[in-house]
């Protein structure tokens, strides 16, 4: 804050937070155009305005450098809150890419779960088909062995309905009859005994064909039943292969989805690196800018305390060691004398009900009355009255409907009524910006305060 102006509210303020959309690429645009501006200020420094005289031409240089200070800052705070959004999107970047990295190591690993189950399916369904080819062969070996007794079984099918039949016709003929169309008894006897021989050939014979039919059944059963099986796992561990397969293509899919994301947050996270590189650059160049003009308004300052101490030499009054006897108006104290807001309030700010009258604090000569800053921007009335030499108070932000009841060069009394409160310049509320000056400098007034 400036020592003569009455500054209740920032000439820049904080920045102001954007509502309705835009993304930190706006706000980085917006951030360049504050540059712009500052470029702007900075070079209308350069050529002084005319002044009438010494003290007034250093005070615009005093309060346009103040101003540049001012809008410097707010720049710069601008600069690093947009390189703090861009750090924000760098952190969210690094968050959904530590998760999607996490998204893909667990589908990865899934995947590689499933690629090995796929690989046993594989070595199982390998050795089921070999399986499978060895119970082919047995089953045709199997076949041929039952087809050979089917051959077998023929002839002696064949063999035995011959014996049928003869067995047949010998029973037509009875055992007397045969004795005696024999010639000797030697010829009955191997006609009796050729007759036993072939009723126990058809026995054998009948016992045989039972078994060759039963084993050739059972054979074929059991080439069939361990075919059927070996087809049923066979079939089991294909469509067990086909599942393996579709759920690893899914985690496949999983895997290069999260790392095309991935890459997308990469290229996220590069760009808002390098916006916070480049808001970071800005803002340290910004803060070098506002150090030099700091330097500049210190300098400004110095240069109006001087012109000022003179001016308050030239009142006729003499040099002010005392206190004020009285507060221009009693209230609360809303903002105290010092930082704030990112700079510095150069006096106390005193609440009180529209129209309160304000009252000189000490005896003294008023030196301004009205709205000495208005050139600036700032339509705050003050009156500012000389105490000393050396010595000065000021109220600001009076009423301009009730204006001020005094003139320039018009000494007054302490109580003696000099304004009344309003709202006038760069203010929140009804209060009297209340600032004391000694030897040129605001200093804090409760040095100076009863």
């Amino acid at each position: 804050m400036t020592l003569g102006r009455c500054h209740d509210a920032p000439l820049m303020g904080a920045p102001r937070v954007r509502r309705g959309g835009g993304g930190w690429r706006k706000r980085a645009a917006s951030a360049t155009v504050v540059a712009f501006a500052v470029a702007a200020v900075l070079g209308g420094l350069a050529v002084p305005a005319a002044a009438d005289d010494p003290l007034t031409e250093a005070l615009k240089r005093k309060e346009d450098l103040a101003r540049a200070v001012a809008l410097a800052r707010a720049n710069t705070q601008r600069y690093q809150a947009v390189a703090g959004q861009y750090q924000a999107v760098v952190n969210d970047a690094n968050a959904k890419i530590a998760d999607l990295a996490a998204k893909a190591d667990d589908a990865q690993s899934e995947a590689d779960e499933v690629y090995y189950q796929i690989q046993i399916a594989e070595e199982q369904l390998a050795l089921v088909t070999f399986q499978l080819d060895e119970t082919r062969a047995l089953a045709d070996s199997l076949k041929a062995q039952a087809a050979e007794e089917e051959k077998q079984l023929a002839t002696r099918e064949d063999l035995y309905a011959r014996h049928l039949r003869t067995t047949y016709r010998q029973a037509l003929i009875s055992p007397l009859e045969m004795l005696l169309s024999s010639s000797s008894l030697t010829e009955f006897a191997n006609r009796l005994q050729a007759m036993i021989f072939i009723n126990r050939q058809d026995v054998q014979l009948a016992n045989d064909i039972r078994a060759l039919r039963a084993s050739t059944s059972a054979k074929q059963d059991e080439a069939s039943s361990k075919e059927k099986d070996i087809r049923g796992l066979q079939d089991q561990i294909t469509n067990t292969r086909k599942i393996l397969a579709a759920q690893k293509d899914h985690y496949d899919q999983l895997v290069a989805q999260a790392q095309a994301a991935i890459d997308e947050q990469q290229s996220v996270r590069t760009g808002a690196v390098a916006g916070r590189t480049s808001a970071q650059s800005q803002a340290a160049q910004s803060q070098g800018a506002t150090k030099d003009l700091q330097f500049q308004l210190d300098n400004a300052e110095a240069q109006y305390a001087m012109l000022a101490a003179q001016a308050a030499g030239n009142s006729g009054l003499g040099a002010f060691s005392g206190r004020l006897v009285m507060w221009p108006v009693r209230g609360p104290i809303t903002s105290p004398y010092g930082p704030r807001w990112g700079a510095f309030h150069n006096g106390l700010d005193i609440a009180a009900p529209m129209y309160t009258p304000v009252v000189a604090p000490y005896p003294g000569v008023v030196t301004t009355v009205g709205r000495p800053y208005l050139a600036y921007g700032d339509t705050a009335v003050v009156v500012i009255i000389a105490h000393g030499n050396n010595f000065a108070t000021l109220s600001g932000h009076l009423d301009d409907r009730h204006y001020p009841p005094v003139q320039v060069g018009q000494h007054v009394n302490a109580g003696q009524v000099i304004g009344y409160i309003g709202m006038t310049g760069f203010t929140t509320g009804p209060h009297d910006h209340f600032m004391t000056i000694m030897n040129g400098r605001a200093a804090n007034p409760l040095l100076y305060l009863p």
